[in-house]
């Protein structure tokens, strides 16, 4: 099975790289970036049908005026000013309406007018065609499912600014795991699958535009250090060390000390 960190990052250089392309790039250019994840026949064409189709990378109109993307950015950052003293449930109102006005939104629902919309019982049976292992519904699929797409990704959205990126990420996310359940046998809800794989690709992105990934690691990489501190003084001095000594010791304030020592006893209480 194919590392999906890895193959999102993928996808997303070579995006890049195409966009940035002077020159088209050929059929094995482009596999030559995947060529150590030993694609079957099936998941490179895949992966080229993907990469070539035009809503995985919408971009502005030419001729859409400068000075209304100057507008655009200075209303959201007068919107955000006000979100941030009103209560979590307005803010986040607003959010969304913000997010349905502008114009990457009105752009993605430009796109959606000539991509037809399926029936549920339809799309169950396009369901058991893609387990069953028919690489058309692949594409198809990404199509149909590119309403939903939008839908999560304005929920999930906390801004406008990184709106596209979200949408990114759902989309490449939905297409790796439709990749992946084609041709599965698999009894699974493949709904509830591809939305999983949706959200959970949203929210990811989400915590690396808010710093909330950072701020996770920063306190796991600061227990680890007071737990080896402790650890090492207590060798040292043949007692448990003071509060005071360990923070003189990693360089921590005291107070945040005490919140870290709080984590790692209640961690070993409830192993």
């Amino acid at each position: 099975m194919l590392d999906q960190n890895t193959f999102t990052e993928t996808i997303r250089a070579v995006q890049d790289i195409i966009r940035t392309s002077a020159e088209p790039m050929t059929r094995e250019e482009i596999l030559s970036y995947f060529k150590d994840m030993d694609l079957n026949a099936q998941q490179e064409e895949m992966v080229l049908e993907f990469l070539s189709t035009p809503h995985d990378d919408p971009q502005p109109e030419e001729n859409e005026p400068e000075t209304k993307e100057a507008e655009y950015e200075e209303t959201a950052e007068k919107e955000e000013t006000k979100e941030s003293s009103a209560k979590k449930e307005s803010a986040k109102d607003s959010v969304t309406d913000n997010i349905s006005t502008s114009p990457m939104f009105q752009m993605y629902l430009e796109e959606l007018k000539d991509i037809p919309e399926y029936t549920k019982e339809q799309q169950i049976d396009m369901y058991k065609k893609l387990l069953a292992g028919e690489e058309s519904m692949v594409h198809a699929l990404s199509n149909a499912w590119l309403r939903n797409v939008l839908e999560v990704a304005k929920k999930l959205a906390v801004s406008p600014e990184g709106f596209e990126d979200i949408v990114q990420e759902g989309n490449m996310a939905l297409f790796l795991r439709l990749s992946e359940l084609c041709g599965s046998h698999e009894k699974v809800d493949v709904e509830e699958e591809l939305l999983t794989a949706v959200e959970e690709a949203m929210k990811s992105c989400i915590r690396e535009q808010t710093g909330e990934d950072e701020n996770e690691n920063s306190v796991v990489g600061k227990v680890a250090l007071v737990s080896e501190a402790v650890n090492y003084l207590k060798k040292q001095n043949g007692a448990q060390p003071t509060q005071k000594e360990l923070a003189d010791y990693v360089k921590i304030p005291e107070d945040e000390l005490a919140d870290i020592l709080y984590m790692i006893d209640k961690a070993k209480k409830d192993s």
